[in-house]
């Protein structure tokens, strides 16, 4: 059990699972679909045969297993927090530059064995940079604060993708590499230095959520839905994917083991149509944004009519999910619906591989040890 001690475990299985009581309500905000963590655990693993007695834990992200990661947070900078997690994740985009903040979340994942996923959300943090707002935002009056992404998220990719936005990709792939190669050198010989070589190195990138915003489907779907639309309508569905296989190459150029995933909008109106439009064998996973994910529902989101297993079948790609955050990025605590083993398992076979927890608490951990065992493999296992 990693860096736990078996009284440790035990105290912790005693009381943890009432440790976050208001985390308990479900992020998709529904009365009927609350669950009490303490009952629903007392349930689930008295339903669910352990195999905790032959169960080893190896680290790092792996598709036959249920990953569970947490985000990078200025907070929780030491490795002790993330130890035993599959994944660290870090949004990135905000600057034109690499920097310390990423770097740190680096060394980290290496000390713990974890894969570094990087949530590339470069278009938006330049919108931002350029005065507008995330399209959920309220202001005082009770209406969406404009400019924002879904009005003027379009002329920011025409005006500047070429020579900012790739740009930025660019800064921070290359930033990647060169902080491996100098601080982790390959054949250094010293067995104090974890030597990694960028090629091989697995990162997992999850490609600017929200990306279906700028499209003309979706600016066109938002104009019947509240008349809201982009200033000069949307980019055209296929230019939008050509835009991310420039995104893609020059990840990989800079990092060729990178994974890629692509975001998924819930609320679009015709998957098939969207995604037609990719290629996706340049893709890995699919991936949700938002964190108000729903992992007591087959639905993504209550609100919205796809559902994970739709996603799962049509893409034909394992999907990574997100919780603990609200609108704007803003904190909601630790996800207490995504720890029981029960809902789990039924994600688990709607094709769902892991889930992030943005906003993780201390007992995060410690409550990932004990519900590993009484997990399924996934249903994208090839072992």
């Amino acid at each position: 059990m990693r860096r736990y001690g078996c009284f440790f475990i035990a105290l912790c299985l005693s009381i943890l699972w009432g440790c976050s009581t208001s985390s308990t309500v479900a992020e998709e905000s529904s009365p009927d679909v609350q669950l009490d963590s303490s009952a629903s655990m007392e349930t689930s693993s008295a339903s669910v045969e352990s195999s905790s007695s032959v169960y080893v834990y190896v680290p790092g992200f792996n598709p036959c297993r249920f990953n569970f990661g947490a985000g990078w947070q200025s907070s929780h900078e030491d490795s002790a927090f993330y130890a035993g997690l599959d994944y660290i994740s870090v949004w990135l985009g905000d600057n034109d530059f690499f920097n310390s903040f990423e770097s740190r979340m680096l060394d980290v994942a290496v000390q713990v064995q974890a894969t570094p996923m990087i949530y590339a959300y470069v278009i938006a943090e330049f919108g931002k940079d350029h005065g507008l707002e995330d399209c959920d935002i309220v202001g005082e009056d009770g209406n969406f604060v404009t400019p924002n992404l879904c009005t003027d998220g379009a002329n920011i990719i025409r005006t500047y993708f070429q020579d900012s936005i790739l740009y930025r990709y660019r800064q921070y792939a290359q930033g990647f590499r060169e902080y491996l190669e100098f601080h982790y050198p390959v054949g250094t010989g010293n067995a104090s230095i974890h030597a990694i070589d960028p090629d091989t190195l697995k990162f997992i990138w999850l490609i600017e959520p929200d990306f279906y915003q700028y499209s003309e489907s979706g600016s066109n779907q938002k104009a019947l839905y509240d008349n809201t639309a982009q200033n000069g309508g949307g980019i055209p569905d296929a230019t939008m994917a050509a835009l991310f296989n420039m995104i893609v190459d020059t990840i990989q150029a800079y990092l060729p083991a990178s994974q890629i995933a692509i975001d998924i909008s819930p609320w679009a109106d015709d998957q098939a149509a969207w995604y037609a439009n990719f290629d996706l064998s340049r893709v890995t996973y699919a991936s949700t944004s938002g964190g108000r994910t729903a992992a007591t529902l087959e639905k993504i989101r209550a609100g919205n009519k796809v559902t994970w297993s739709e996603i799962a079948t049509l893409l034909g790609k394992p999907i990574l999910a997100d919780a603990g955050y609200d609108a704007g990025g803003a904190g909601t605590g630790y996800s207490a619906i995504w720890g029981v083993p029960e809902n789990l398992n039924a994600r688990i076979a709607n094709g769902v591989i892991g889930v992030t927890q943005m906003d993780a608490d201390d007992f995060y951990a410690a409550r990932v040890d004990s519900i590993r065992p009484y997990l399924n493999s996934t249903i994208w296992c090839n072992e």
